[in-house]
């Protein structure tokens, strides 16, 4: 029978290997071979890897919380075509310009149309 204090340190280890494995950066969701969203300190960038045009880009900034979410729109996006978004063109519903300094976000999710009506849709952790 295995003494007390290692069964301790080893339930112990284990949840804290837990906790960083569900909290981790994790990588992104969804369609993620037809829409490439990258991060910089001052913008979003959207791609087209789909093989055609896509149609109502909405990309949005979902913050940690309660508040109304930012989103910016491109009203199309052509194959290989790269897109950047300055984090001030994301705005609310009261179109007030989204800021790192006062909202904490949490993820950036990407949803698009392709010409022939098929929806796509990326979600990614938002990281500056």
């Amino acid at each position: 029978m295995p003494h007390r204090s290692f069964r301790t340190r080893f339930l112990a280890i284990m949840a804290f290997v837990a906790l960083a494995v569900s909290c981790g950066g994790g990588t992104g969701t969804g369609d993620l071979d037809k829409i490439q969203v990258t991060m910089s300190q001052f913008e979003v960038s959207v791609t087209n890897t789909s093989g055609k045009a896509l149609m109502e880009v909405v990309a949005e900034i979902e913050p940690a919380g309660p508040a109304s979410h930012f989103t910016a729109r491109i009203p199309r996006l052509e194959n290989g075509e790269k897109r950047s978004l300055a984090h001030t063109s994301f705005t609310d519903r009261d179109y007030v310009p989204f800021s790192a300094r006062v909202t904490k976000a949490s993820r950036v999710t990407v949803t698009a149309k392709d010409i022939d009506g098929k929806s796509y849709q990326v979600q990614v952790p938002f990281k500056m």
